[in-house]
């Protein structure tokens, strides 16, 4: 008979629980830097520009590398991947303790960081089907993206109070320890390998042989192929263009938050981690329990489009609280306090970042929902990493240009603007025939956005 899956009998597999381990280390350790970073890059260099810079290098190694390191992975044991991972991990935290002071060499550290993080995510997640058994893939899938999410809430959450207590150094050295010990763990790992497909053969012999034009033939084909399974397919493109959205408009936020808190608000930067990052989880987590209870029902459409007005409305209220409040003129020497000695922005703050959570899980969830459904099985990975591609490529240049403009006038009228574009999207999803006349788009358009928009249904 078979044993019942269950978390303990997961849990009771040595090969999972090395693997298990070494996720909550090095997700800790790397959200916690992100974190700990963009605080201090703006500390550093007080430019929304500079933060926009650190978080164009935390996305261009997913744009440079996203479609080549799965089949990377794919036809490499995954215990040296990461095993090499932690080791190289763990050098480069403990680098930044010396390297703090120099901005070029904080963007240098950061790419090499999150470059090593695009082959670390799918090593790890490849290999969980290859360690667990069958009936235990459910259990074990859940117990990882739950240590995911908790560890960038724990990583986000903690990264404030520590720099404000034990300082920036703590940070980085208290990462690089605990990829110390995923190293460790990490030694003790079976081989943990797959048996490549054609491709993976193919370019397992280009790599052998150094040839590179075979390589960058197989990437092309891959690139190809992968674009042929999402043309045509409405559902498929508007979700990863809804999930590159929310990418962008993450990306966007976190250039904009340390300025905004310190200048718009006169609130400390490092205060993120109480008045927006543990709201905005704490909103995930809870929206996701109830979505998950009630959202069957729902049409995804709908909610989708409900919830991106939601959360425009939210950011469009976040822009205009610094401009209405007469707390932030209170100081006669404006400068940035601890967020209780500004509790009615703070508390504006941290109700709008929970359901700022909320609204995110229902924009999120559909989506991904809407993208596995309608992809075949076989090629889901491939459309998931022209999705991480994506994601990361929309975002590079409105990134950049909002560190830009956020220098320039500020950053409450860009919180504005951003509001406002999102409710016009919003506001598209619900009612298209605001936006065009029914002969201004073809049947499949109308059909894909509800024909009753425009029948009067």
């Amino acid at each position: 008979m078979a044993e019942k899956s269950t978390f303990a009998s997961v849990v009771r597999n040595r090969g999972f629980l090395n693997l298990w381990f070494n996720q909550f280390l090095v997700q800790l350790s790397f959200n916690s830097l992100n974190f700990a970073l963009i605080i201090w890059v703006f500390k550093l260099t007080d430019s929304n520009t500079a933060v926009s810079f650190l978080i164009f290098a935390i996305y261009l190694p997913a744009v440079i590398l996203g479609l080549f390191s799965g089949v990377l992975v794919d036809i490499t044991d995954r215990r040296k991947i990461i095993m090499m991972i932690d080791f190289f991990l763990c050098l480069l935290f403990f680098s930044l303790i010396f390297l703090k002071g120099s901005f070029p060499a904080i963007l240098g550290v950061t790419f090499l960081i999150n470059a090593l993080a695009q082959f670390y995510a799918p090593a790890e997640a490849s290999a969980i089907p290859i360690v667990v058994k069958k009936n235990q893939l459910l259990a074990a899938n859940s117990l990882f993206s739950a240590t995911l999410y908790s560890c960038f809430l724990l990583g986000f959450g903690l990264a404030g109070p520590l720099i404000n207590h034990v300082g920036i150094n703590f940070v980085f050295g208290l990462g690089g320890v605990f990829l110390a010990i995923a190293f460790l763990f990490s030694l003790m790992f079976p081989s943990i390998k797959s048996t490549p497909d054609a491709q993976g053969k193919e370019l397992i012999w280009a790599l052998v042989h150094k040839k590179y034009s075979r390589m960058w033939r197989i990437g092309v084909f891959e690139i190809k192929e992968t674009i042929g399974l999402i043309r045509g397919k409405l559902l498929v493109l508007s979700s990863i263009v809804i999930l590159a959205g929310v990418q962008m408009g993450i990306g966007i936020m976190a250039v904009l938050a340390p300025g905004f808190l310190e200048k718009s608000l006169q609130i400390k930067a490092t205060d993120a981690s109480y008045v927006l990052v543990i709201p905005l989880g704490l909103g995930i987590v809870i929206g996701g329990v109830v979505l998950g209870k009630f959202g069957s029902s729902l049409i995804k459409r709908r909610l989708v489009s409900r919830a991106i007005l939601f959360a425009g409305l939210l950011l469009l209220l976040v822009g205009v609280a610094p401009l209405i409040s007469p707390a932030v003129h209170y100081f006669g020497n404006p400068r940035p306090v601890p967020f209780l000695y500004q509790l009615p922005l703070s508390k504006v703050l941290i109700v709008g970042s929970f359901l700022m959570g909320v609204a995110l899980v229902s924009i999120l969830i559909p989506s991904q929902t809407v993208l596995q459904e309608n992809t075949p099985e076989e090629d889901r990975g491939k459309v998931f990493s022209v999705l991480g591609v994506a994601m990361s490529g929309l975002s590079l240049i409105p990134i950049f240009l909002t560190g830009i403009l956020a220098d320039i006038f500020g950053t409450t009228p860009i919180f504005i603007a951003l509001g406002l574009v999102i409710i016009v999207v919003g506001m598209f999803g619900l009612k298209p025939s605001l936006f065009f006349k029914k002969e201004d788009l073809s049947y499949k358009v109308r059909e894909f956005l509800g024909l009753g928009h425009w029948e009067g249904k």
